[in-house]
């Protein structure tokens, strides 16, 4: 039972990480239906960043430094490229964010190497003991943080000006622009929502393990199976999603470590997503699409 505790603590916190990670991909497409497969790469920039600064600086101004550049970064890769292939295909801006993340890991290659770094974690290895059950405080720290940003976007959502006007525009477009919302913007701010919760979630994703290498990004799309169990368009599926892949990783890996070469935990969200799939292809949490023909 203790070992059950411990590792269902363990994946509520990696489950957590995926869940800011997917509703970066959701806030962007709800904001700007642009599914941005170049997200899992923002993830890996701000905690290279945040690797490269906290060295030479307190950790909080390391933090905001690589939410600045990063949120810069995706600013730029909006204005310049997606807003330029509004009214294109689907298929086309989805490659072009394909060919964005290819560039931007070359480019987190040549300047850090291929080879694995210290954690960008703002919390050390240490450990609280709760009865017999060891909790590590990385997973304290990334739970207790997950939580405070989910509730400040639900604030954000529900009660501000901005957050209303981005529901609004995700909701329905030409109703937005005719109520005077400027569209553009709300996509602008939309791929800042995103880079900034790849930053926290990179920070945090470092600790599972506690380096930053290269395959964050790879290990960032495990999120995409959240994204569609709880539905595309739905911030409340994003987490609960993200916290049923972090809960089958993690005791998959445990309970399951002598099936499929100790790899079966990583084809099981993949597993569950076709399993939703079948069942609720819009998700668990996510909106019909109801067509007139």
């Amino acid at each position: 039972m203790t070992l059950l505790l411990q590792l269902g603590f363990q994946g509520i916190a990696l489950g957590m990480v995926y869940g800011l990670i997917a509703l970066g991909f959701v806030i962007m497409f709800k904001g700007s239906h642009t599914f941005n497969f170049a997200h899992g790469e923002f993830v890996a920039l701000g905690a290279y960043v945040v690797l490269a600064l906290m060295a030479q600086v307190p950790y909080l101004m390391a933090f905001l430094a690589a939410v600045a550049i990063t949120v810069t970064v995706a600013l730029l890769v909006e204005a310049v490229l997606l807003r330029r292939m509004v009214g294109k295909s689907v298929n086309i801006v989805v490659l072009a964010t394909l060919g964005l993340s290819i560039m931007v890991h070359q480019v987190l290659v040549m300047i850090w190497g291929v080879g694995s770094h210290g954690s960008a974690g703002p919390i050390g290895a240490g450990t609280v003991h709760v009865g017999s059950v060891v909790l590590p405080t990385n997973a304290i720290a990334t739970i207790a943080t997950s939580v405070v940003v989910l509730g400040a976007l639900t604030f954000f959502f529900r009660r501000t000006s901005y957050g209303l006007a981005m529901r609004a525009t995700a909701s329905h477009q030409e109703a937005a622009l005719a109520q005077g919302i400027d569209v553009r913007r709300m996509f602008a701010l939309a791929w800042a929502l995103a880079a900034f919760l790849a930053v926290v979630a990179g920070i945090f994703l470092a600790s599972f393990p506690r380096v930053v290498s290269p395959s964050m990004g790879m290990v960032a799309l495990v999120a995409i199976p959240a994204i569609v169990i709880g539905g595309m368009d739905s911030l409340v599926g994003a987490v609960i999603g993200g916290l049923m892949i972090g809960l089958i990783q993690v005791l998959g890996a445990s309970y399951l470590a002598d099936y499929g070469g100790g790899k079966l935990h990583e084809v099981l969200p993949y597993v569950l997503m076709f399993v939703v799939l079948l069942v609720r292809p819009y998700g668990l949490f996510g909106s019909r699409s109801i067509e007139r023909v």
